[in-house]
């Protein structure tokens, strides 16, 4: 079974196409460029955060599973990079916090 609040999330701001061998189509939110279904990827505006620790668990979860204004649809190659930024800032803030 898919997950409901991501289908949501992707129906909202999908296109028909007419004449093709996939039905929709789906704008990235950064790039803005169409994508097929299988070119895109559903991710949290506000990141789920990461599992350092058992008292992380309750707030990760709280974001993991949130509602379809959480949620964007990103093409691979943004999402890579926005991940990949995300990444980085969390790396450079444990850096910070452990000095």
């Amino acid at each position: 079974m898919r997950y409901p609040v991501k289908q949501q999330a992707k129906n909202a701001v999908r296109k028909v196409v007419e004449g093709e061998r996939f039905k929709y189509i789906y704008p990235c939110a950064e790039c803005e460029e169409w994508f097929q279904d299988k070119e895109v990827q559903v991710d949290h505006i506000v990141g789920a955060g990461s599992l350092n620790e058992y008292s992380d668990l309750p707030r990760f979860v709280e974001r993991l599973f949130c509602e379809p204004d959480n949620l964007q649809i990103l093409c691979k190659p943004c999402h890579l990079i926005k991940t990949k930024k995300e990444k980085e800032q969390r790396d450079a803030d444990k850096r910070k916090s452990s000095k």
